[in-house]
């Protein structure tokens, strides 16, 4: 997790056409340099750090570059790995999720649990948009896994209505269940939010529990 206490990592930034999954994968040729963000790589440790044990320092880096970068690679704005990954560190700083939440007295708790709905008012009255707020349920409790806030093609922010999640057997939008939220979290139930990660899970919990506890913004834009 970032040096910072109780910071957020940046997950990615996502080209989204609305209403579809991707696109993906959009220049296989173009392989990720370390070279190119070597200037700005201490700072990547800290914000957009890859904290899957055991995988090595580049491997998150690498692949958002490999399946998103080099769709996002479209637009002038992010079309080098230097610019991609700078423009995640300048979004982590002007949207600082835990001070948002923080502000509206929504602080990391081992055992307390916030309404989503207060959650969703936090962030929403900072960024004027409708974010998504992703949860990830294990022994019958709500975790907030991601905060995802969506962009345009002029890298303006927008609501993230039209999003799809991907399921185990389709893909759906989310759901504002006639609360404006945005979210697949259980609405009859508080979310914990939690202070730190927990010590790591087995091996068989891993490849699914893992997200549990990223903590990330999930940044993103529309295309046509």
């Amino acid at each position: 997790m970032p040096i910072r206490d109780n910071g957020w990592t940046i997950h990615g930034i996502w080209p989204t056409r609305k209403g579809s999954i991707g696109p993906n994968y959009c220049n296989r040729t173009w392989t990720f340099d370390p070279k190119q963000i070597k200037s700005i790589e201490t700072v990547l440790n800290e914000y957009w750090k890859n904290i899957e044990k055991g995988t090595p320092v580049y491997e998150l880096w690498s692949h958002e570059w490999a399946k998103h970068g080099t769709c996002a690679a479209d637009l002038v704005t992010l079309n080098t790995e230097l610019k991609y990954f700078s423009q995640g560190l300048f979004w982590t700083k002007r949207f600082p999720i835990n001070e948002f939440l923080a502000n509206a007295g929504i602080t990391p708790s081992p055992d307390k649990l916030y309404p989503l709905s207060d959650i969703n008012m936090a962030i929403k009255n900072k960024i004027n948009v409708d974010p998504i707020i992703e949860c990830h349920k294990k022994g019958g409790t709500n975790y907030i896994a991601e905060i995802r806030i969506c962009f345009d093609k002029n890298l303006e922010l927008v609501d993230c209505d039209g999003v799809l999640k991907m399921g185990f057997f389709e893909d759906s939008y989310y759901s504002n269940f006639g609360d404006g939220v945005l979210s697949n979290c259980d609405r009859l139930e508080g979310l914990a939010y939690l202070p730190r990660p927990p010590p790591l899970p087995t091996v068989k919990e891993h490849l699914w529990f893992v997200q549990l506890y990223k903590l990330v913004n999930w940044l993103q834009w529309f295309t046509l």
